[in-house]
């Protein structure tokens, strides 16, 4: 990108952010994605000054516009340029014009407002909504694609999944969360390497529309679906076998001639056509275009209102739509009305079916006997029919009494069972009832369902329910695969039936079945809310089995006022009460931009680690020994991924650093926690790179950086080797732990309800970002660890200090002198090359008779069984201890530590000897017993001997 493109894109950021609208950076290699984290920006406008630092210089970059209330509730219009050529906006804008002037005005105003076109051709207009709220993207029309448009990756989903429908959008909108790149992004910012043009109008031209005008438009723009939708047989009858002499039946006679005209008489006026398409409005002529009809071969209606007895956007055939309207979907009874006037071969004998309007019918002819009776009506079965023992849907799950069992299914306690093709038979789908009892949504606009069935396994009826994605529900094998181990009634043979049953269930109660908002993990979502707890009246179901246990151990028990008189006791404990501010930062670290961090809490004595812990996870759980929301480090790596997994913002916990089993986990962990997300696992596989975040509190009687070789690991960790209790605080410590079990999983959610409210203040989020910024500064120091360290104490002493002026923490904030020398004096746990020598010297101490000495060598002692350590020699009166690299690193290396790591420091720190003609220049020649060998020669600084010599 040029320099001049560069400007460009400076002055068309300063014209967006003018008009009131949220900008963002795009990556110019082609992915369309953002070249910044941009969740905060969903909520947040960028400023002029990110501008600059984001279009200045020479980085190529494109630009976009964050749509919904950041942008003052901009909406997206797209219409893709396969939607261009193939004359859909042209149809859209005869739809528009047929449903009335109030609906016509407001889609010209948006055709001649800011337009742009795409690098592919299609069209983008902008509307901003009046009166409402944004929704999110949404899809409003899509095609499937033809052969000749696959493109390989197309082909090869084919060739995994053969039975997959490779689907075009046509038309699509960006609302609430979403984004979209405008002028004059351009060269490497698009695929193709064409640019974003502006044809019409600008940001300030951008037409208003009111909240259900706008509705009325969305709807109006899916009239140009035209992926196939399923047909049910309530809705759309199968056509059933041909009689045997190969006249017609009444139903099929009627859907060969009626008119839908006559059919949808005093429901729906046609209000325009357009090929073989017509499209139809209410009768009575208020409001614009809410139908459809011969949209394809099958003329089915298609019906996008909701106010009529018509199920919306499900295809209904003359004979449905004529069944629903003068007989309330009584197929039985539609048949034999038609046939009493004259459609199919022969007309019926009146059975007492009630007279009814139809088309216009033939002249009767004669009546076939009552044994042919059941000829001509429709497969479909009456409710009671189809389920003749009753089943309650409200009693063994919990669903509305108005929940009904779809056409040609039957529930019993044995199970769901489908009408065969032929009429005649029952064929099992499942062996115990199972259905959908709810449908979710999660923030990213990912749908989910839940299932439930009777299981009787254990010789007694219970229900068992299960949250899969709504793509696996559609796929039977892949829904037999999750959930056969949770006993799913069904075998692998029953894949297909299963998933039409679900499908067909779903749609007959699509307005029945319970709708909610789910979440995935605990603390901040995508949308910016933040679920503390599965009683928060938000569904959490986990991604994981193994997180189910920690996210309900996050409860609430007792009271707020029982839990602050218990921590009342902290007064005079500053280390449990840095583990509470702790607890109440975590949720911090979002809003300020920080990373994951760990807070060590180690000791030799047993004065209440653990306690100081259970406080901590006591804001927000129960943190019994028994409740899973307490975890050990003697686990796996992948486990503790998943449970780091489950957070968003709220705290973790593990203690016991000496239970681990492999050093090197715990090493791996501290590593990887600031990364905010786990392993990248090979393939993409299940549970790669699983995301986070969260301040770690952990606990044990080694420091946690003793088991890490990174030099940088000190300052991702805040450690402390003060006992949280000293040592007279055993009685606290014993009382404060029975007062967390009694009452806690209130104190967190008060606190992030108080973070909510401040930063839904305008400006809230900077005034944050500011008194942090602040006590950054205040915990500056000489040092570079201490500055490193700077944030992570400045969160800690924001959230104890904000927890306390809201009264939540019935004491007075601790001074910054105690912070200062808590965190910010030197530690000696900071110092990972003393730390390592100090393991060096006191081996050397334990293993003297293994070092070579000129004494030895008169007393003709023999080298040990495991070799010489090193020589000890004297010159003027001074010792020199010199040491076998190898056995150096071996000593450290079980110590959990690496040589390579430290040694730099050691000579830094005049601790070894060097020799600027060797190389390395720190492994110095030294003889003994007749060989020579190159060794770690250390200064009687590094390694003071006095007259060990002698004693050995």
């Amino acid at each position: 990108m040029t320099d001049t493109q560069t400007v460009d894109l400076r002055a068309a950021a300063r014209e967006l952010h003018d008009a009131g609208l949220c900008v963002l950076p795009i990556k110019a290699n082609g992915s369309k994605k953002p070249a910044v984290a941009w969740l905060d920006y969903k909520v947040e406008r960028t400023t002029p000054e990110q501008h600059d630092s984001w279009f200045g210089g020479d980085r190529p970059r494109g630009i976009a516009v964050v749509y919904g209330q950041v942008s003052g509730g901009v909406e997206l219009i797209e219409f893709e340029g396969l939607a261009i050529r193939e004359g859909l906006l042209d149809e859209a804008t005869e739809i528009m014009d047929a449903a009335g002037p109030e609906i016509a005005e407001a889609w010209h105003a948006i055709l001649n407002g800011w337009v742009t076109e795409s690098p592919s051709g299609g069209r983008h207009y902008r509307v901003r909504v009046e009166g409402g709220d944004v929704p999110g993207n949404k899809k409003l029309a899509s095609r499937l694609a033809r052969e000749d448009e696959y493109t390989e990756a197309d082909r090869q989903q084919l060739r995994e999944r053969p039975n997959a429908r490779i689907v075009r959008v046509l038309v699509e909108t960006r609302g609430e969360g979403g984004y979209g790149l405008v002028e004059p992004s351009g060269g490497t910012v698009h695929a193709t390497g064409r640019p974003y043009v502006r044809l019409e109008g600008g940001p300030d031209t951008i037409p208003v529309v009111d909240v259900g005008t706008m509705a009325a438009i969305r709807d109006h723009c899916r009239m140009l679906d035209q992926l196939p939708q399923p047909e049910t047989p309530r809705t759309a009858p199968r056509p059933a076998p041909p009689r045997q002499d190969g006249t017609l039946r009444p139903g099929d006679d009627f859907e060969a001639r009626a008119d839908w005209a006559d059919i949808l008489r005093g429901v729906f006026r046609p209000m325009t056509t357009r090929g073989s398409e017509t499209y139809w409005g209410w009768a009575d002529g208020v409001g614009g275009v809410k139908a459809t009809t011969g949209r394809d071969e099958h003329d089915r209606l298609f019906v996008f209102a909701t106010g009529s007895e018509f199920q919306a956007e499900v295809p209904y055939s003359k004979f449905g739509a004529y069944a629903l309207l003068q007989h309330g979907g009584d197929h039985k009874a539609a048949a034999r009305e038609l046939a009493r006037q004259g459609y199919g071969s022969r007309h019926l004998a009146a059975v007492g079916a009630r007279s009814s309007t139809a088309a216009p019918a033939p002249a009767p002819s004669e009546e076939p006997p009552e044994a042919e009776q059941e000829d001509t009506e429709s497969a479909a079965n009456t409710e009671d029919e189809s389920n003749p023992e009753g089943f309650d849907y409200a009693d063994a799950f919990g669903l509305p009494a108005t929940v009904r069992t779809p056409y040609d299914y039957r529930v019993t306690g044995r199970g769901v069972e489908v009408l065969s093709a032929s009429g005649e038979n029952w064929n099992r789908v499942t062996y115990t009832p199972l259905v959908v009892t709810a449908t979710f949504e999660d923030p990213e606009g990912d749908q989910y369902v839940e299932l439930s069935w009777i299981d009787r396994s254990l010789g007694r009826p219970r229900r068992i329910s299960r949250i899969v994605s709504r793509e696996t529900a559609k796929r039977g094998r892949k829904l037999i695969e999750t959930l056969g181990s949770a006993g799913l009634p069904c075998v692998e043979g029953d894949a297909r039936s299963v998933e039409k049953w679900l499908a067909e269930f779903e749609a007959s109660n699509v307005h029945r079945i319970p709708s909610e908002q789910l979440a995935r993990w605990l603390g901040w979502q995508d949308d910016g809310t933040f679920v503390s707890s599965p009683e928060d009246g938000i569904k959490v179901d986990t991604a994981f089995e193994e997180q189910r246990g920690p996210a309900r151990a996050h409860a609430r028990k007792g009271t707020l006022e029982g839990w602050q008189d218990t921590i009342a006791r902290l007064a005079d404990f500053p280390v449990p009460r840095v583990a509470i501010a702790a607890a109440l930062a975590a949720p911090l670290l979002k809003p300020l931009g920080l990373n994951s961090f760990t807070l060590d809490i180690s000791s030799r004595s047993t004065k209440g680690k653990t306690t100081a812990l259970q406080v901590a996870l006591s804001a927000w759980a129960d943190p019994s020994e028994h409740a899973s929301a307490m975890s050990n480090w003697r686990t796996t790596l992948y486990a503790i991924e998943k449970r780091l997994n489950l957070v968003r913002g709220i705290v973790t916990v593990f203690d016991e650093t000496m239970a681990v089993t492999d050093d090197s986990l715990i090493d791996e962990v501290l590593y990887q926690l600031p990364m905010n997300h786990g392993k990248a696992r090979s393939g993409g596989a299940f549970g790669n790179m699983l995301p986070w975040e969260t301040i770690l509190l952990s606990s044990g009687e080694r420091p946690a950086l003793s088991f890490t070789t990174s030099q940088g690991a000190a300052a991702r960790i805040l450690g402390t080797t003060i006992a949280p209790f000293g040592d007279g605080g055993g009685p606290v410590a014993a009382a404060v732990r029975e007062g967390v079990l009694a009452h806690h999983g209130h104190a967190g959610p008060e606190f992030i309800q108080f973070i909510l409210s401040g930063l839904a203040q305008p400006n809230g989020r900077e005034a944050l970002k500011a008194r942090h910024r602040a006590l950054v500064d205040e915990f500056r120091g000489g040092g570079d660890m201490t500055n490193r360290r700077a944030p992570m104490v400045a969160a800690l002493v924001l959230a104890e200090t904000l927890a306390c002026g809201r009264g939540l923490l019935p004491y007075e904030p601790l001074s910054y002198d105690v912070w200062r020398s808590l965190f910010t004096a030197h530690n000696p746990t900071d110092n990972r090359p003393d730390m390592a020598l100090d393991v060096v010297r006191e081996y050397v101490a334990g293993h003297a008779h293994e070092l070579y000495s000129a004494t030895r060598a008169a007393m003709g002692d023999r080298p040990p069984f495991s070799g010489w350590l090193g020589v000890l020699s004297s010159k003027d009166g001074v010792t020199e201890v010199a040491l076998l690299p190898e056995r150096v690193r071996k000593i450290l290396a079980e110590a959990g530590y690496s040589l390579d790591a430290v040694v730099g420091s050691w000579i830094d720190a005049d601790y070894l000897k060097v020799l600027k003609s060797q190389r390395p220049p720190h492994l110095v020649p030294r003889r003994f017993d007749g060989a020579r060998a190159k060794c770690l020669a250390f200064t009687p600084e590094g390694m003071p001997y006095g007259d060990q010599d002698e004693a050995a």
